[in-house]
């Protein structure tokens, strides 16, 4: 696959054009201008196209046995998975039948560094391990401004993880596929911005929303699921 390359990242011509056709579909299905953003927020409805199941793959955070699972597809770099975030990782801690599961959806034509981002989460979830990895997202929502590949080597330096290992990891082309995989997944499902999240119940079934909804909302479409 021909690749463009600035500052050491690697970057597919594929994951450019799937970013300009994410940003694209985000600034005309809401009206709402070019954000990531809650304009187009919905809840319940079926997501369409083939979803992955969560499994043992991807990142999860809670309990890995919870039989319901929050599917979010999720930029580093945008403002609204920032706010998202931390309420996320609220209802986890207090809901021990539900897990957390993180999949890549950046918005690159929008958000500069969010592909750079998800790549480096990336290797560090293969170098450092899950816990690593949700480290670095805490960190990410928390420093967006940092963004870059001075502040990915110092967080990767943090978790132990060698340079030359990472320079390594950060220039292998499996690693950006795996992420437009999760991207192409969010748009074939339904995604149009993000936060774009999936509640899957214990039977199987799909709730979906998007936007950074409080609370009390998703606590509301995870007690649809559970009623399942």
């Amino acid at each position: 696959m021909a690749t463009h390359t600035q500052k050491g990242y690697g970057i597919p011509i594929a994951i450019i054009v799937a970013g300009t056709l994410i940003a694209g579909a985000v600034v005309f299905s809401g009206g709402g201008g070019a954000t990531s953003a809650t304009a187009g927020t919905h809840t319940g409805e079926q997501p369409r196209g083939e979803f992955r199941m969560p499994n043992e793959t991807d990142h999860i955070r809670g309990n890995p046995e919870a039989p319901i699972a929050i599917v979010e597809f999720s930029d580093l770099e945008c403002p609204f998975c920032a706010q998202i975030h931390p309420t996320l990782a609220r209802i986890v801690e207090e809901h021990e039948d539900v897990k957390w599961v993180y999949r890549h959806f950046p918005l690159s034509t929008i958000h500069s560094r969010a592909l750079s981002a998800a790549v480096a989460s990336e290797c560090i979830a293969r170098l450092g391990g899950n816990e690593a990895f949700w480290a670095f997202t805490d960190a990410a929502f928390t420093n967006q401004r940092q963004l870059g590949a001075a502040w990915y080597q110092e967080q990767a330096a943090s978790f132990g993880i060698d340079p030359q290992s990472f320079a390594t990891c950060i220039d292998d082309q499996s690693v950006a596929a795996d992420i437009q995989a999760d991207g192409d997944e969010a748009i074939g499902t339904g995604g149009r911005g993000t936060p774009y999240v999936v509640v899957v119940s214990p039977s199987g079934r799909l709730l979906t929303f998007s936007g950074a909804l409080p609370y009390a909302q998703i606590v509301g479409v995870v007690e649809q699921a559970r009623a399942d």
